[in-house]
């Protein structure tokens, strides 16, 4: 992962702090207002409605907190049971059933309800991946003792992530050696009308570019130079493939341009790390996926409430990061 380029503007974040709670709990009870009613049971102890645990679920990520954490300062905050209208908030152990019984549907559909309304135009898209650590040790004791972190202790995340407000549109989680091309179309199909998309060269396809073509976009991805296996320009069935090497071997410098504007998703990978960690803890890839998720939908819930300050008081959402020397 590369240096961020931008950052959330402090301003804002400092701002905001004082009605995080309040905001984030309001936008999620709204979210889960739209999603079905489960019935109640019958007989024996009445149990929490579901949309009260999958807030709690997400406000436990969203407050960088762990189980233990959640059962000392989560539970016995009287603001955060006033504004869910309960006298005694559900255990840790409520929560992490409350957790295993999620799917992947279900938290896909609960971050396209979230951003729903700004997917209602044309998007330009940024794709990239990074690796988020499974392992239990400490960098800077890997370090120490000069142990190296493998790329099997990982879990690879793919972004897809809108060029403006840097919200997460799609995802898919997977094993490290899994490669990038095959998820390009699978993290752009929910979306109808597509602008630029911008990706490296892990994504360079035929099959891709035509597909942004049929949707009303154009990919900027690098072709491949070199001795070994240049790129050509035969189309194979792909016309798309065709005009997007043109332009790029005729008009480079402006292509590239365009291109490396696809470098300002670090700055979303860097939020996600340096605010929720660069690793999870959980022993099986079903619960990992779960944590991952829900990181990222407690992203947009942050950049979210905050776009919604920038707007009211006309700040920019995101400023240049200062080099570190």
């Amino acid at each position: 992962m590369g240096e961020p380029i931008l950052r959330l503007n402090p301003k804002i974040e400092s701002r905001v702090k004082s009605v995080l709670i309040k905001k984030a709990i309001a936008i999620l009870l709204s979210v889960f207002m739209l999603l079905s009613i489960e019935t109640e049971n019958k007989r024996g102890r009445q149990s929490y409605d579901y949309r009260i645990i999958l807030t709690l679920c997400i406000l436990r990520i969203f407050l960088k907190k762990t189980y233990s954490d959640y059962e000392i300062e989560i539970r016995t905050n009287p603001l955060i049971a006033d504004l869910l209208g309960l006298r005694n908030l559900p255990s840790k152990s409520t929560i992490h059933r409350g957790m295993q019984l999620l799917t992947m549907k279900l938290i896909r559909k609960i971050n396209f309800v979230l951003i729903g309304e700004h997917l209602k135009r044309k998007l330009n898209i940024m794709l990239d991946s990074s690796g988020i650590r499974t392992d239990k040790k400490s960098s800077w004791f890997c370090l120490r003792i000069k142990k190296v972190i493998r790329k099997r202790d990982c879990n690879k995340l793919h972004l897809a992530v809108c060029s403006d407000l840097h919200l997460i549109l799609n995802w898919r989680i997977t094993a490290w050696k899994r490669n990038d091309s095959p998820f390009f179309i699978k993290l752009l199909k929910p979306f109808k009308i597509l602008g630029r998309i911008l990706a490296d060269k892990g994504y360079l396809s035929r099959k891709n570019f035509q597909f942004c073509m049929d949707r009303g976009g154009c990919a900027f991805i690098p072709f491949k130079k070199g001795k070994k296996k240049p790129s050509t320009a035969s189309p194979k069935s792909h016309p798309a493939w065709k005009f997007a090497f043109n332009l790029w071997s005729k008009f480079n410098e402006f292509y590239m341009n365009i291109y490396h504007q696809r470098s300002n998703i670090e700055s979303v990978f860097s939020v996600i790390k340096k605010r929720f960690g660069d690793k999870v803890l959980c022993r099986t890839f079903p619960m990992r996926a779960r944590e991952i998720s829900l990181r990222l939908i407690a992203y947009n819930l942050k950049i979210l409430i905050c776009y919604e300050y920038a707007n009211e008081n006309n700040l920019s959402l995101w400023v240049r990061a200062k080099k570190l020397n």
